[in-house]
């Protein structure tokens, strides 16, 4: 059957798909619409609610300072629950809110139990008598001054107390050592876990209020530390009732909210595809890395959510297990397109690496020049290998192209239809929780009746596609094949005949495994249509899930047995997996010859030196040198008043949460919070003279303003780019501060107040100053910790990981009893691809902010981009490779062991020394050897070409979905090669060459 006699070159789809790149084309044509900037591009119902829910708590915490029965309650500090709100807004789910809440005020309580030991233990060490003595020489001075200046007593002795009149240096000194252990505890356990960031900030905050004021005290204050946790707990009970009754939403409206999302990108990679068909030549690879990243992000923005769902208290047709269980589908449908994107990005990016490959190959010059069969030979190298390595950007004959539009329209017509009717649904039975009117619930059955159809169409598109391609590749390629469909004689084909083949096959390959993974959405999602056909409270299943891990350990499917496909026993996957984990475990271990045994104090001595060098060690001593640096002045008797009354407590705290563990997050934040204090400072004094003018405050006024710009500061909170969260937090903390002190020094009375508007807003910025000045300080010296040796490590440790994995790829191709399918070991090779990818996408910011780093290494931000997009594409092969070894047949991996040498131990030793000399020149910088066995492509293909007189192929084969398989796996192990070649290139451009090897002879 040709291409053109084909079904699936009907005239329906080729015209839809004509007309939508003429459509496409006329668009662009036009004038380009200005479009809102992506922060401000949230005006839709669920985000304008999230926006307002924030906005309602954050505002009622700033009115509660202008009541003034609450205020007097509270303390001078009631605006700090609004800063709370600011830092964590009440933006999600309940649960997920509670949780940063409770870390943040454990951190609180941590600190507030610290601080009252250490003030215990503190004035314990000054004797009583000496306390007494020191009290009635108080009261005295007290009495003389109040004689002599009329001032009330009460008012003197508060003055002579904050002015440090009780200061002992013993006291000083227990505060001092106290304090800075638990802020050095702190750091440490912030830089083991990210999680705990804020407990450790807010930690902080509280014991410096023992640290700076503590030794000033006359007394024991048990209450000392409430200044803060107060207000800090209302602010988290107003986040959390906001959470409940102002648009609350539960865990599974969130997480079926963000999954509707995640289906409809499925729409990306089905369109590119249909594009790239078309000859859209505007489909560039920024416009395709970027709907990629949304994917990958909006997956990992999703699992917070699905870890909360089994305590989630909900009311709709669909349970936290129906929910997992339909992630689960979209998880392997979102893996499928990723691939299909990959496809794309690589097509668009490739024709470097195909210019470097031909400058790579050898000339012909040393050979007979009457020997036409190495030219011949180097020929056909240079065709295949162009298209096995890579098939994206092969030069195809003229006319497949549009054969495969034809072939394949029918199928990406339907999975865009079945996208749309599966995001459709999940978005009906998502908002219809409450309520399903008579429309929607007609809608609800039309998309089930559409959904069975689609189905059945999918079903049969796919089978339809397969032999459609096929047979329309064969006729493209016939003059290839003998009578016997057997491939010619290598002399007689064209090096790049082949290409075509490939592209096919690979690119079919992907289409339809994105077509199944849809088709397995849509399967699942008329499962639960049929099952699930009312609307109820569904209570939280944690219980139920512990004693089903307790018992089977398992948890039961949420829709046991309403699928017709045949079920593998799930303690046999159990066992693959945990036996493919265990091999990964012995590759990394290695054989390597055990240490020599040092004495137990040399290994003490080492283990904590370690310890305290290593870069968590280094973070927290820098907070502590910083702390101890800013807070003495709080504690010398000329300058404990002046540190007390220009509050220099802000410097201190600015110092110490501007200190991060990388010189390039750093700067970053140094300028930020620079910029935010001016900005918030403006903001708070346009607020407060535009509320109440020259005056002593107007409750009305103010919190007319403050709900103005309080909604602009939340909006900025929750939509800016998480690299501005720093600046957004400082800008609102500064307004809220400025706000909240200005109203205080004319309601409260208390010694030492910043004072009204513009007074505040300058001893804020100047103690602001102060405080980023010193850790700018404390950073640099002696070494500042370097962003771009930390990314280069990670890096590293990334080939380590990849070329452990390699090991595991050869350890399971090399199993003699390999015999079946190996779901088991299957899925743990996506968990290890995917654990790796995102240490991969964790970098992306980091790297992002090389640019604003000073280094003295040789890598720079272009490089490490690079390095990083190579890893993530040897990964993903590998990952691929992994999966394959356990679904493939045996003896199609017997063919591929034999036709690229995957087991062969000189291809295996030419990859592992490449990649750990690779290892290495990431973590020391160093230059690479010039003569490496590289490039590994050539090197693996000229060793099969010896062995192989005949390309084995043939029509029955093309035609084979096995076959197809086979291709892939190939193609992504020279895929793998090709792009450690990649690297090497890369790096030897950015680090240069070493051990150069010189012809004598030329040179004299």
């Amino acid at each position: 059957m040709s291409a053109a006699d084909s079904p699936g070159s009907r005239p329906g789809p080729d015209k839809a798909i004509d007309e939508a790149a003429a459509e496409r084309k006329q668009q662009l044509g036009r004038p380009a619409r200005s479009r809102l900037p992506g922060w401000l591009n949230h005006f839709n119902a669920n985000d304008l609610k999230v926006a307002f829910r924030c906005w309602v708590a954050v505002w009622v915490a700033t009115i509660l300072i202008f009541i003034d029965p609450v205020l007097q309650n509270i303390g001078i500090a009631t605006f700090f629950g609004a800063i709370v709100l600011y830092i964590v807004p009440p933006a999600g789910i309940l649960m997920v809110y509670l949780l940063a809440s409770l870390s943040l005020l454990l951190g609180m309580c941590l600190a507030w139990a610290w601080g009252l030991l250490s003030m215990k233990a503190a004035l314990a060490v000054r004797p009583d008598e000496e306390t007494q003595a020191r009290l009635q020489s108080l009261q005295q001075q007290a009495g003389m001054l109040a004689n002599q200046t009329g001032q009330p007593p009460a008012a003197i002795v508060q003055k002579l107390v904050y002015d440090g009149f009780m200061l002992d240096a013993r006291v000083v000194v227990i505060y001092f050592v106290m304090c800075c252990v638990f802020i050095y505890a702190l750091a440490r356990l912030r830089y083991a876990n990210g999680k705990m960031i804020l407990l450790q900030l807010f930690g902080t905050i509280v014991i410096d209020i023992f640290l700076l004021t503590g030794p000033i005290l006359t007394r024991f204050n048990s209450k000392l530390a409430q200044v803060f946790v107060k207000p800090g707990a209302i602010g988290i009970g107003l986040g959390a009732v906001c959470c409940l009754f102002v648009f609350p939403q539960s865990t599974s409206y969130v997480v079926l909210g963000q999954m509707e999302q995640l289906i409809r990108m499925l729409e990306a990679p089905v369109d590119s595809t249909r594009r790239y068909f078309a000859g859209d030549e505007t489909l560039d690879d920024a416009q395709l890395r970027a709907s990629k990243g949304s994917i990958i992000s909006l997956f990992k923005a999703m699992e917070p959510g699905l870890a909360f769902l089994p305590l989630d208290l909900s009311r709709g047709r669909w349970n936290a297990d129906d929910v997992k269980c339909l992630q689960r589908r979209v998880r392997d449908a979102i893996a499928a397109g990723v691939f299909l994107l990959d496809f794309h990005i690589t097509r668009v990016s490739a024709a470097a690496r195909a210019e470097r490959l031909g400058m790579a190959q050898p000339t012909p010059t040393a050979q007979d020049p009457d020997d036409g069969s190495d030219k011949e030979k180097t020929s056909f190298d240079t065709g295949l290998v162009d298209a096995l390595k890579s098939p994206e950007q092969s030069s195809i004959r003229h006319g497949l192209l549009e054969t495969l539009k034809d072939t394949t329209a029918e199928i990406l017509q339907v999975n865009s239809r079945a996208i749309k009717a599966a995001a459709d649904t999940v978005h009906i039975i998502n908002t219809g929780r409450w309520y399903l009117g008579t429309a929607r619930t007609k809608r609800l059955d039309g998309l089930k009746e559409e959904l069975a159809g689609l189905r059945a169409e999918l079903q049969s598109v796919r089978e339809s596609c397969v032999i459609n391609t096929n047979d329309a590749v064969v006729g493209a390629h016939a003059d290839l094949f003998d009578e016997q469909g057997q491939l010619k004689n290598r002399k007689d084909t064209n090096p790049l005949s082949l290409n075509g083949i490939v592209l096919a096959m690979v690119l079919e390959e992907r289409i339809v495994a994105t077509a199944a993974t849809t088709e397995a959405i849509v399967d699942y999602i008329m499962e639960l249509l049929e099952l699930r056909t009312t609307t109820r409270v569904w209570a939280p299943s944690q219980l139920r899930y512990a004693f089903s891990w307790l018992f089977s350990g398992r948890v039961a499917a949420p829709v046991a047995g309403a699928s017709t496909v045949p079920a593998e026993d799930p303690d046999d996957i159990l066992e693959q997996a945990e036996e493919t984990h265990r091999r990964l475990r012995l590759v990394r271990k290695g054989n390597a010859a055990p240490r020599k045994q040092r004495g137990f104090l040399t290994r003490a001595v080492i283990g904590t030196y370690k310890w305290l060098t290593n870069p968590g060690g280094m973070y927290a001593l820098r907070m502590v040198i910083v702390t101890v640096a800013l807070s003495v002045p709080a504690v010398l008797p000329n300058t404990a008043g002046f540190f007390y009354r220009e509050k220099g407590i802000w410097a201190v705290i600015m110092a110490q949460t501007c200190l991060l563990m990388y010189m390039a997050d750093f700067t970053f934040s140094l300028v930020s919070r620079g910029l935010g204090t001016i900005l918030g400072g403006a903001l708070a004094l346009a607020a407060w003279y535009a509320g109440s003018g020259n005056g002593i405050g107007n409750p009305y006024g103010l919190g007319a303003t403050t709900a103005v710009v309080s909604f602009i500061l939340m909006w900025w909170r929750l939509y800016l780019p998480p690299a501005f969260a720093q600046a957004s937090i400082m800008t609102a903390s500064t307004f809220v501060l400025i706000i909240g002190f200005s109203w205080d020094q004319n309601h409260v009375t208390q010694y030492g107040l910043p004072g009204v508007g513009y007074v505040a807003f300058w001893r804020r910025l100047v103690t602001v100053l102060v405080g980023l000045a010193a850790a700018l300080i404390v950073q640099i010296f002696p070494r500042p910790p370097s962003a771009t040796r930390y990314v280069c490590k990670t890096l590293a440790n990334t080939v380590r990981s990849l070329t452990d994995h390699y090991a595991l790829l050869v350890s399971q191709w090399s199993q003699s009893d390999r015999e079946g399918q190996n779901l088991g070991a299957a899925a743990a090779a996506e968990k290890i691809t995917l654990k790796v990818s995102e240490t991969l996408l964790d970098l992306t910011d980091a790297i992002s902010l090389l640019k604003v780093e000073i280094s003295s290494t040789p890598f720079d931000q272009k490089v490490l981009f690079t390095t990083r997009e190579h890893c993530s594409r040897m990964n993903q092969c590998l990952g691929k490779l992994l999966v394959l070894s356990s679904t493939l047949p045996k003896r199609l991996q017997d063919r591929l062991t034999k036709t690229v040498g995957v087991i062969d131990d000189g291809v295996v030793g030419n990859v592992m020394s490449v990649l750990t000399i690779i290892e290495s020149s990431l973590r020391t910088g160093a230059p690479l050897p010039e003569r490496l066995p590289a490039p590994l492509v050539r090197s693996c293909f000229v060793t099969w070409y010896t062995q192989h007189e005949r390309a084995e192929l043939n029509i029955d084969l093309i035609k084979s979905e096995d076959y197809r398989r086979y291709c892939v796996a190939v193609s992504c192990y020279v895929t793998f090669l090709s792009t450690v070649d990649d690297l090497v290139d890369a790096l030897k451009e950015t680090l240069g060459e070493a051990h150069v090897i010189h012809q004598w002879e030329e040179a004299v």
